[in-house]
């Protein structure tokens, strides 16, 4: 059964695996590791965005977010 893409477009991959203009082709056999395994980075990505995102110490609400939006300044 082929691998279900989550996060990325297939359509768009070949575009990346090029190397001096020399484009890399991904075998039949190997192009659904592929596409997890960009999944699982993008994934990890998010994840560590998340994580950059200030949270509450004190209170019942200890842990949580304290805002919602992801801004430049969580990227320096």
């Amino acid at each position: 059964m082929p691998y279900d893409v989550k996060f990325i477009r297939s359509s768009k991959i070949k575009e990346l695996f090029k190397v001096n203009k020399q484009s890399i082709r991904i075998s039949a056999d190997a192009k659904d590791l592929v596409y997890k395994y960009l999944d699982d980075k993008v994934k990890e990505g998010v994840e560590e965005i998340l994580n950059k995102l200030p949270r509450k110490t004190k209170g019942d609400s200890k842990g949580e977010l304290k805002r919602i939006t992801v801004f430049p300044s969580d990227f320096e």
